[in-house]
C-alpha cells in the first residue's frame, strides 16, 4: 500500500448507467481529498468525463439476465480479463466496484486474491435472493457501503463492516432536477400542454424490448386526446442514430411522430411530464423523487424471467415499490406489460385523484431516504481505506 504521501492509484468499476453517474460524482471528491489520485477501470462517459480512464467500456459489459449472460459470455470474460491484468501489472492501492453485482463480484474476488482492498458500494439484495448470501458475499470486500439503513445488519452480522452512507440521488436530484416550469421552458411545452414522459431504459437490449410496447401505448393515449404531447428520453448511454433506428422499426404513425419529441435529460423529461412510462430500474427513484407519478414496467427474455422467479423473493421490482413495502406505483411485468394494461394505467395518473395518489405516496420515499450528502460520506469512507 503507498503511504499518504504517494500518489494512489485506485479501480472505479462501474458497469450500467446509475454507477457510470456515482462513479463520475465520485472521482472529483476523492481527488479533492487525495490530490494525484488517478482511476481506471471500467465505466463509461460520465466516468471518462470525470477523469477516470476507462480501460473497459459499460456497453461491452452491459447484459441483463441469466440467458443474456450466457449469450455474451465471450465479451464478459474478455472484459474481465482486461481488468483482471490491470490489477497484475498496475497493482492498485483500492479497488471500488459500484453495483453490476455478478460481474463486479467476480472483479472484487479477483483483487482479494492479490491482496488489493476492495469497497463494495451498493449491497447485493441478500433480502430478496436468500440472507445466507450475505455470508458468502463478506468474503469479496474489506468494506461495504450501502444506500439503505436496514441493510447494514444483514452483513455486518457476518464480520463485513458495512458503512450506510445514504442514497446519492437525494443529492443529485436535488442540485440537479429542474422544477417542472423551468423544464417546460428548456423543452418550449406550454404550461397548458398534458405531457407523457417514456422512459425505456438504458441498456440496448431492454430499449429494444419496451419501446415498441411503450410507442403503442404511446399511440392509444394520443388517439384518447391528440392533442397530448409526448417526450422520448435518450440515456446518455445510448447512441441518439441508434435510437432513431429502433423508432423507426417501431414505426409509429405520422400522427404520433408530430407529438414525439427524442430528447437527452432524463430527469427534465420527468420533471417536464404528468405522468411516466419508466422500465424498472434508478429511473423509477429518480423519478419518485422528482415527484411525477410513473408506471413502471419491464420485459425480459422469457426463460431468464422464469429462472429470476424461482430465485428472488420479492413482491415488488420497482426500487419505489421496496422502499414503501407495498406498491403504491404500478407495475407491469413481461406479458401484462402491454398496451392494453399500460395505457388505462396512465389515464389513471392523468385524473387529479390518480395525481393526487401517488404523490401523497412518492413524499413518503423521500422523507425513508433520510438526509443527503452520500457521496461525501462515501468519498470520506474510500479516502479512509486509502490511507490505512
Amino acid at each position: 500500500m503507498n503511504s499518504p504521501t504517494d500518489r494512489p492509484r485506485i479501480v472505479i468499476a462501474a458497469g450500467e448507467a446509475s454507477g457510470d453517474m456515482y462513479a463520475a460524482e465520485l472521482m472529483p471528491r476523492l481527488t479533492e481529498r487525495m490530490p494525484g489520485l488517478t482511476a481506471f477501470g471500467l465505466g463509461g462517459a460520465q466516468s471518462r468525463a470525470a477523469g477516470i480512464d476507462t480501460i473497459v467500456d459499460m456497453d461491452q459489459v452491459s447484459v441483463m439476465g441469466l440467458v443474456e449472460v450466457l449469450r455474451h459470455y465471450g465479451r464478459l470474460k474478455a472484459a474481465m480479463n482486461t481488468l483482471v491484468e490491470a490489477l497484475d501489472q498496475q497493482r492498485p492501492d483500492l479497488v471500488i466496484v459500484i453495483d453490476f453485482q455478478e460481474f463486479n463480484q467476480r472483479l472484487a474476488k479477483a483483487a482479494k486474491a492479490r491482496g488489493i482492498p476492495v469497497l463494495f458500494v451498493v449491497a447485493p439484495q441478500v433480502w430478496a435472493w436468500r440472507a445466507g448470501r450475505a455470508k458468502h458475499f463478506a468474503r469479496y470486500a474489506d468494506h461495504l457501503a450501502v444506500l439503505f439503513d436496514f441493510e447494514a445488519p444483514l452483513f455486518a452480522a457476518h464480520g463485513l463492516p458495512t458503512t450506510h452512507v445514504g442514497h446519492p440521488l437525494l443529492d443529485l436530484i436535488e442540485r440537479e432536477a429542474p422544477d417542472r416550469a423551468a423544464a417546460r421552458a428548456l423543452l418550449s411545452i406550454p404550461a397548458e400542454d398534458t405531457v407523457i414522459g417514456l422512459l425505456p431504459g438504458s441498456r440496448r437490449s431492454e430499449i429494444g424490448r419496451l419501446l415498441p410496447v411503450f410507442l403503442a401505448t404511446a399511440e392509444r393515449l394520443r388517439q384518447a386526446d391528440p392533442a397530448r404531447r409526448f417526450l422520448l428520453a435518450r440515456a446518455e448511454s445510448i447512441d441518439s442514430d441508434w435510437l432513431r433506428e429502433q423508432l423507426d422499426d417501431a414505426a409509429p404513425s405520422s400522427a404520433l411522430r408530430d407529438r414525439l419529441t427524442i430528447t437527452g435529460g432524463a430527469r427534465r423529461v420527468m420533471a417536464a411530464s404528468d405522468a411516466l412510462l419508466v422500465a424498472s430500474g434508478t429511473a423509477t427513484l429518480e423519478a419518485a423523487l422528482i415527484g411525477t407519478p410513473q408506471v413502471i414496467a419491464y420485459r425480459s427474455n422469457a426463460l431468464s424471467y422464469q429462472l429470476a422467479k424461482r430465485l428472488v423473493h420479492l413482491e415488488h421490482i420497482g426500487l419505489p415499490n421496496i422502499i414503501l413495502g407495498h406498491a403504491a406505483i404500478p407495475e407491469r411485468l413481461q406479458q401484462d406489460a402491454t398496451p392494453a394494461r399500460l395505457a388505462p394505467d396512465i389515464e389513471t395518473l392523468l385524473t387529479r385523484r390518480g395525481t393526487q395518489a401517488q404523490k401523497a405516496e412518492l413524499g413518503e420515499i423521500r422523507a425513508r431516504l433520510g438526509a443527503g450528502g452520500a457521496l461525501d460520506r462515501l468519498a470520506d469512507l474510500a479516502a479512509g481505506m486509502l490511507k490505512r
